[in-house]
């Protein structure tokens, strides 16, 4: 279990980084940001490493937990999907997407660490919701639910391609938003169509029209 001052060093890392990316922020900045020493928060981190290592490592364990919570309170498949879509746009909407590249050009094994990850906990918890779907009618039934969720989770790699979709270009916001529709659209049956039109009515009333 982490100390009070590890969590706030881990919760002013992590504010940084998502707001200036990795690379620009020194362990200065985070020093000054806390109000205390340099000295005193090598009491709790290593480097800059290991407090990237930690506060990824907390961030995975955090989204885990928010992921389970959405899965154990959605009413079915599709509410789970568009909750758990929704609350990955909050999470990345005011994200410097330097942050992204960063990781991967120069914290490999810490960005080797996510993509394992991605690989095996989201992709099993979106190929259980195609699964869920399936059998409650909402999505096509002749999905193959093994295959789908290696295509969503393949898809991954263009979030930090920086060439194919240019950051100044393709907001990440923007392109993860994308991305769900066509993977919504894809999926959902004639029944489904229905109650998903019926959720983002909903969802536009409560102004949190984000796909």
């Amino acid at each position: 279990m982490e100390s009070e001052d590890l969590k706030k060093i881990l919760d002013t890392a992590e504010a940084l980084f998502r707001k200036y990316g990795i690379r620009s922020v020194t362990m200065a900045d985070i020093a000054r940001d806390l109000g205390m020493s340099k000295k005193t928060l090598y009491l709790h981190v290593e480097n800059k490493r290991d407090l990237i290592d930690k506060t990824l490592q907390r961030h995975i364990v955090d989204e885990k937990g928010q992921c389970l919570n959405i899965i154990e309170t959605a009413s079915d498949a599709l509410e789970e999907l568009l909750h758990m879509s929704i609350y990955i746009q909050k999470m990345i909407q005011d994200m410097n997407p330097s942050l992204i590249f960063d990781l991967k050009k120069y914290h490999r094994p810490i960005w080797e660490k996510l993509e394992r990850y991605e690989k095996e906990f989201v992709f099993s918890i979106v190929k259980e919701n195609l699964k869920r779907g399936i059998k409650e009618g909402l999505y096509r039934a002749n999905l193959n639910a093994e295959i789908v969720s290696r295509i969503y989770i393949g898809t991954f790699p263009m979030f930090s391609d920086d060439e194919l979709f240019p950051f100044n270009q393709f907001p990440r916001s923007e392109l993860h938003k994308a991305f769900v529709r066509y993977h919504i659209n894809g999926i959902v049956s004639e029944e489904g169509r229905k109650l998903l039109d019926a959720y983002l009515r909903a969802y536009t009333e409560k102004n949190e029209n984000l796909l």
